[in-house]
């Protein structure tokens, strides 16, 4: 914006009118005071500047031609802009409305035809966004922030070389949470948060709360609590790069699964579990692919929105019910394994018996309050600690094991075949590359989505070749002597493998949160959303496009503490689960894995991916997927069957 001073109209009055972008103030935060001997003279803290009136004029020339294009605008409703107003007549009554008292007069001349000939107007008494296409997008909020002015000289040398101006992305952890918030798609924003932004009165109820009969400047208005169907909100355009998208899939892949191939490929042997371990790195890729492309065709950005518009209700309900089962098997699997590993850590290093079940109790009293916590972005600092310590975790084991095997050679009893516990080897392996959840909100964070298949064929050659190398020097360097966690079979008298026991088991327990959070999410919205808190007429509202709806509780305590006791009662079953299942973790992964995680990649995307050829024509390469899907769910119904009762009933 100049800071020249243009003059004032020769109808003005005397007083005081100010310049400026933001609420009628100047550059300088001075107000511009009219000359009180000649009216087409201006002063600026009282001295005149006679040089600044020849500048204004090209600004006063392109002002009148704004003003000319509202006479002739034809698709300008004035009458709907002057319900945004307050009445002419109590323009005065507000603050300021003397600065402000041309604007509204414009409006009236306007809306009423009036030529206002080629009156010079000063700047301050544009309503419209004068010069905006060149003035850089930027506010002092913008640079009153940590790395502010660093990020204000990138842009300003992107400009000067007319270069796009960098995007200045989120951090990697941040931005996993929000992605966890869109959990298969389906947008678990809470509404419970009190310091949520986007609350009941300013966007979801906004049409409730303010109509087009209310004034801009009324005083806010917050609404009664009821129960209300959720709007959509309006996609935003990605801006994750293809290297940060690399990152974000590895990071959903790759957790504390790892830990348990080594004893993986002891139940299946080295050359069966070599062969498996690839071949279902390879087929995750197909059904994330088709997943994807049936996203596309459906235009659908939920898991159980693509499951409802193609199969109705029964399959929207089994994906939900699929995603509860695998997250709270992931969750109860973190507190088996913070339980093993600390009881080993405190036999070993400390020399105090504890009980499994006494660390399991003790993780859930301090997961409860964690549970609590709605706003994910609050967990940034857990998962950066999480993902630090499970990096270091690998270090050490790719480093004691390989010495190990380096020192020793090969571990006693290996086998290329088990024929009684491979199916143990499949469970495990099934959990291991399970992240479909995460795919869909992923593949719509890119900038450019069209590349995340070849995004997502890297990031799985990368994440299939590390744990076929974690299961192969594993099981090579301890045999069938392997324990169910590699770490357990380090050198336990080691200060670096007590330490990543300790530190481990901590970044294990802290991804707990996050697992659960969208088991919450869904269990919420199917209690608070029944017949108990909604009304029939509103509950048939909420199903009708397949979408997940929240009760809010943000104005109810009432709901909101009966949401608090859901998440505890959950926490507490989950950790009665786990306290049933100490003794057979090896087991219980296995089972999560075969009877929940199968059906969730293997079966319901070839599914959905067969509705889209509905209205293709019946060509060879057509046909030859339709072929592929069918074989995929037929041989994922098959594994899930035999594999679920060979776990129950045989091993």
């Amino acid at each position: 914006m100049s800071s020249t001073t243009p003059r004032v109209p020769e109808n003005a009055s005397s007083g005081n009118i100010a310049t400026g972008n933001s609420a009628f103030g100047s550059p300088t935060g001075q107000s511009i005071h009219s000359h009180p001997s000649n009216p087409n003279l201006t002063s600026e803290s009282g001295e005149g500047t006679s040089s600044s009136m020849a500048k204004s004029d090209s600004h006063s020339k392109s002002y009148d031609g704004q003003i000319n294009n509202l006479l002739h605008g034809s698709n300008i409703d004035y009458n709907k802009v002057n319900k945004h107003l307050v009445n002419h007549e109590d323009t005065l009554k507000m603050q300021g409305g003397d600065v402000a008292r041309y604007m509204y007069q414009q409006i009236e001349n306007a809306s009423k035809g009036e030529n206002v000939g080629d009156k010079r107007r000063t700047r301050s008494s544009s309503f419209s966004n004068f010069d905006a296409e060149s003035r850089r997008e930027s506010m002092a909020s913008d640079i009153n922030v940590p790395g502010g002015f660093r990020r204000e000289f990138l842009i300003n040398r992107s400009l000067q070389r007319n270069s796009k101006p960098p995007n200045f992305l989120t951090s990697n952890f941040v931005e996993f949470l929000s992605i966890y918030g869109h959990f298969a798609g389906e947008d678990f924003s809470d509404e419970d948060d009190e310091d949520e932004t986007d609350d009941d009165a300013s966007s979801a109820t906004y049409s409730e709360v303010f109509d087009e009969e209310s004034s801009l400047l009324a005083e806010r208005r917050i609404p009664p609590p009821r129960h209300r169907k959720k709007k959509a909100k309006a996609a935003k355009e990605g801006t994750a790069s293809s290297a940060k998208t690399f990152f974000l899939v590895f990071k959903a892949l790759v957790g504390s699964g790892i830990l348990f191939l080594p004893g993986a490929f002891s139940n299946g042997g080295l050359l069966f579990s070599t062969v498996a371990l690839s071949g279902f790195g390879f087929l995750t890729f197909l059904c994330y692919i088709v997943l994807i492309q049936s996203k596309q065709t459906f235009s659908r950005s939920s898991f159980g929105e693509l499951g409802y518009i193609t199969y109705g209700k029964p399959l929207k309900y089994s994906i939900m019910v699929s995603i509860i089962i695998t997250q709270i098997g992931f969750v109860a699997t973190y507190i088996l394994f913070t339980a093993e590993n600390m009881t080993s850590f405190l036999s070993n290093v400390v020399h105090v018996e504890v009980k499994k079940s006494t660390v399991v109790v003790a993780q859930c009293i301090l997961l409860i309050p964690l549970v609590l916590i709605r706003d994910l972005t609050k967990l940034s600092f857990t998962s950066l600690i999480s993902s630090t310590f499970i990096v270091m975790g690998l270090i050490i084991i790719f480093y004691f094991s390989g010495t190990k095997l380096a020192d020793e050679g090969l571990g006693p009893n290996i086998v290329n075949f088990d024929s009684k516990n491979w199916s143990m080897m499949v469970g495990v392996a099934v959990t291991s590359f399970e992240g479909i959840g995460l795919i869909l909100p992923i593949q719509s964070s890119m900038a450019r989505p069209e590349k995340f298949p070849y995004v997502l064929a890297i990031s799985m050659v990368v994440i299939t070749t590390l744990f076929v190398s974690v299961g192969i020097i594993g099981y090579t360097a301890f045999g069938d002597q392997v324990r169910s966690i590699i770490i357990l079979n380090l050198p336990q008298g080691n200060v670096f493998v007590q330490s990543i026991l300790v530190l481990y088991s901590i970044a294990v327990f802290l991804s707990g949160p996050l697992q659960l959070f969208p088991a919450i999410k869904i269990g919420e919205s199917v209690i608070f959303n029944s017949r108990l808190f909604l009304s029939e007429e509103q509950r048939k509202s909420n199903s009708d496009v397949g979408r997940l709806y929240h009760t809010s509780g943000k104005y109810n305590p009432h709901i909101k503490w009966l949401k608090n006791v859901f998440r505890a009662f959950a926490v507490v079953l989950i950790s009665v689960i786990s306290y049933l299942n100490a003794e057979n973790i090896e087991k219980f992964v296995s089972f999560n894995g075969c009877f929940a995680c199968i059906p969730l990649v293997y079966i319901y995307p070839p599914m959905i991916h067969l509705k889209t050829f509905k209205d293709k024509p019946s060509t060879f390469r057509n046909t030859l997927v339709q072929t592929f899907d069918w074989s995929l769910i037929v041989v994922g119904i098959v594994v899930v069957i035999y594999t679920t009762r060979q776990i129950l009933f045989q091993i």
